[in-house]
């Protein structure tokens, strides 16, 4: 009961669907089970010697009619449970994406991204094929015994008491190897996502693996997890085996010990309230069988709902995954014409501060640079401002409003952001750089390109803009980073970012993407973060962090004439 409790939230819109199926599968399972009542009666009516042809007649036509009712249900049933199914499963699927589209940067980071996949692929399916299909096969089984229950306490009822006395073990047997069975699936499903996670770890850094020499070294790594997700899944299968036959072992003990009663009861002619005969005798060990199959066919099923109840435990643990952090209400009327940092404090980890009580005015126009050693805290700051995460202390401001009470799509639709990794979809170029502005016409694609300086490798491309590209369709880093300048050029934002955007290129490159830049950022502000310092000679103010503070200000010629950390930051660089 406690797992249908917790699907009951994912069943939303499929509940009145369910139900209908459920009366489907009471009209199916009804019209199945009498006709073994009936067949019995016409049995009796050949024992009895004496036979009635019209009453016989009338028991095979009605046995006729309750077998194409029965049947027409059953489809109708199967055809239910299985929309059901697809529309949990497509449900499921909704809330795991708009989970994971809706968690703090934080919480994924933390995750392993093969193990993201499979709780929204692999373990999806397992609920659709364990959880859903199981608990209608479970229903349906439900739905037989209590039916079956009716006809045998009718024809007799003492043979029904010994029936239903000794079920009990069966279950309890069933019960016994499917609690020991459940830790040994748990296991699997959480192998099954390292091992994924590990693969897509290994295709994704090919080639350091490869130019590392560290290529035996995973296959070792992946040959011990490989082996504990086989030592786990055959453990479960084990288990999984076991339930059947121990089941039936007993349901088939049963049925012989109801044999035997039920033909000392005829020969010994025993009154127990009603007529009882070699046909009731018939019906009964139909109805003895069809009691004790949906014991077995649940026992089935127990070992798939216990995987798929695993593999539900870690949907829901994604679908209830911390959300971001909190939105805010207030919406910006207007451009961005003040934009400041009061007092941030920030950390990862509490014991280690990255940002330590950092100000900062940036007037509408400029281009501010950050600079300074790995870990300084010059992207945390920009995670900051785009809100990915909250500082403990102090805020950004916008226009004078703290941007923890505005919108963050309101608040963001002001900025355009350039990162280190570029990110093209399978799609043709025009689609990816109108990737923001969907309804941007060519022309004003064409206009973003051009400005981007991506016109002229486009052109070349066999199809110009329609040409169909993808992260891995052959275009260097470079032309993909132009490809993202034009996406954000289209977008035409008050504010620009540039994180790292030159880290990945050569010079050559990086001086065509320097142009870009410039046009980029002509009469907006800038935030430009760059380990290359050349790229941030002409910038209005360049800030040099160390430690998570702000440790030299001011232009290039100026920090340059003081010979200080910059100074030694520049000239390293430059040190032929």
């Amino acid at each position: 009961m406690k797992k249908i409790k917790e699907l009951q939230p994912y069943l939303v819109g499929s509940r009145l669907t369910l139900g209908f199926a459920l009366a489907c599968a009471f009209l199916a399972i009804g019209a199945k089970l009498s006709v073994p009542f009936l067949a019995g009666k016409a049995i009796n009516e050949f024992v009895e010697g004496a036979v009635d042809m019209e009453r016989l007649g009338r028991y095979v036509m009605v046995i006729a009619i309750l077998v194409v009712i029965g049947t027409l249900f059953r489809f109708a049933f199967d055809f239910l449970t299985a929309l059901v199914g697809q529309n949990v499963v497509k449900r499921i699927r909704l809330l795991v994406d708009g989970s994971y589209l809706g968690a703090p940067v934080s919480y994924l980071d933390s995750k392993e991204r093969g193990d993201l996949v499979q709780v929204l692929v692999n373990d999806v399916e397992n609920v659709q094929n364990g959880l859903v299909l199981g608990f209608t096969a479970l229903f349906d089984g439900v739905i037989a015994i209590a039916i079956t229950l009716g006809f045998m306490f009718y024809l007799n009822w003492a043979l029904a008491l010994i029936v239903v006395g000794l079920t009990p073990l069966s279950m309890v047997v069933s019960r016994f190897v499917s609690r020991h069975n459940s830790q040994f699936f748990k296991a699997q499903a959480s192998d099954s996502g390292k091992l994924s996670g590990f693969s897509l770890e290994s295709l994704n850094n090919r080639e350091a693996v490869e130019t590392l020499g560290l290529k035996k070294s995973r296959e070792n790594d992946f040959d011990a997890l490989n082996e504990r997700f086989r030592g786990n899944s055959y453990q479960a299968a084990i288990g999984a085996s076991l339930i059947n036959p121990s089941t039936r072992l007993i349901n088939y003990s049963i049925n012989a010990i109801v044999i035997t009663a039920g033909v000392l009861f005829i020969i010994k002619d025993v009154k127990l309230g009603v007529a009882f005969a070699v046909g009731d005798l018939s019906a009964f060990l139909t109805y003895a069988a069809n009691y004790m199959q949906p014991f077995n066919e649940i026992s089935d099923v127990v070992a798939d709902i216990d995987y798929a109840y695993a593999s539900f435990r870690r949907i829901d643990a994604a679908v209830k995954a911390p959300r971001d952090v909190n939105e805010g209400k207030k919406a910006l009327s207007g451009p961005v014409d003040r934009l400041e940092a009061k007092n941030l404090d920030f950390s990862y980890d509490p014991p280690r501060k990255i940002i330590k009580d950092f100000s900062l005015d940036i007037y509408k126009g400029h281009r501010i640079a950050l600079v300074g050693p790995t870990g300084c805290g010059k992207t945390t700051l920009i995670n900051l401002l785009m809100r990915f995460y909250d500082p403990q202390n102090g805020a950004f401001y916008a226009n004078g409003i703290s941007t923890q009470e505005l919108e963050k799509a309101s608040f963001r639709s002001h900025i355009g952001m350039v990162l280190q990794d570029t990110w093209i979809f399978r799609g043709t170029v025009r689609d990816n750089i109108a990737y923001a502005k969907p309804e941007a016409s060519l022309k004003e694609v064409e206009a973003a390109a051009k400005m981007a300086q991506a016109a002229g490798f486009i052109g070349r491309l066999p199809h110009g803009y329609d040409t169909l590209i993808s992260d891995s369709s052959g275009l260097s880093v470079g032309e993909k980073q132009l490809i993202c300048v034009a996406r954000v050029m289209l977008l035409k934002p008050e504010i620009v970012i540039l994180d790292e955007a030159t880290s990945n290129i050569d010079l050559r490159t990086e001086a065509t993407l320097n142009e870009s830049f410039k046009t980029l950022m002509k009469g907006k502000t800038s935030l430009v973060v760059a380990h290359r310092l050349s790229t941030i000679r002409s910038s209005d103010l360049i800030l040099v962090m160390k430690d998570g503070e702000i440790f030299e200000r001011g232009n290039h010629d100026q920090l340059m004439a003081k010979k200080g950390f910059y100074y030694e930051l520049y000239t390293s660089q430059f040190a032929s």
